[in-house]
């Protein structure tokens, strides 16, 4: 199983932006390529009954919750019926918040574009109340970041969140076992070992470069490896592509 983080689908510089012509062609490679996107339902009957996941089976998700993700990811998700899992702040939903949000841009989804992410069938899975670093707080900020995400999220939709993303991918075993009194998953960013679903709370994410051409993301997703290494094949990958030269036109 692979596990894809993106953040968003904007063209914008830095490593948070994929291009949308990018995530277009990326998705219709996973639509019609070798591959089987799979939902959150899935990892969860996986973890609960032991039903094993198809081969080559990919999960999507998208951090931190930006309107972006509603505004031009959903429609291209809607075109090649694929799921995915959209992770969200609970104070980002409510008058209370925040002025400041520590991300690229700061057009966040409102509570209208998250319920109809969740109206199309996707997932929406809990990030933490603010997009706190788990690791740096008290016993009691701690739970009250994962309780309070859980708590408004569930009021706001009419159903708990099931899966938990660590803001900044942070996270050490008093966080996990927060997070696991509430959660039976929890997603990580890069890691070195492949997601393993008997460690739900540690699941490693490839994150989506947004300079990999459609030949290092299927090397990223072929190289059934952990993320790190993944990433790595498709930095390779792309490096070869550009030093290759050319044959000579006959």
């Amino acid at each position: 199983m692979n596990i894809l983080m993106y953040h968003l689908v904007q063209d914008l510089p830095g490593p948070m932006a994929v291009p949308p012509g990018h995530f277009r062609e990326q998705m219709e490679l996973l639509a019609d390529g070798p591959y089987t996107v799979v939902t959150e339902d899935d990892l969860h009957t996986m973890l609960d009954r032991g039903v094993p996941l198809p081969a080559n089976a990919v999960l999507i998700t998208f951090d931190d919750g930006y309107a972006n993700t509603v505004t031009t990811a959903l429609p291209v998700l809607d075109r090649y019926r694929l799921p995915a899992l959209m992770a969200v702040c609970g104070g980002y939903l409510g008058a209370e918040r925040p002025r400041h949000v520590p991300h690229p841009v700061q057009e966040m989804a409102d509570l209208d574009q998250i319920q109809l992410w969740a109206a199309s069938g996707r997932a929406v899975a809990a990030h933490s109340y603010t997009h706190r670093n788990l690791t740096s707080l008290s016993d009691r900020a701690l739970d009250w970041q994962t309780a309070g995400d859980h708590e408004v999220l569930t009021d706001l939709l009419g159903r708990p969140p099931r899966t938990f993303a660590y803001p900044y991918g942070a996270y050490d075993a008093r966080v996990q076992r927060a997070v696991a009194a509430r959660y039976p998953l929890a997603l990580a960013t890069d890691d070195h070992h492949p997601p393993d679903l008997s460690h739900p709370y540690a699941l490693s994410r490839i994150q989506v470069d947004p300079g990999w051409s459609l030949h290092a993301f299927r090397t990223a997703l072929d190289s059934h490896t952990a993320p790190a290494a993944a990433q790595q094949a498709a930095r390779t990958a792309d490096a070869l592509i550009r030093t290759t030269p050319e044959e000579p036109r006959r």
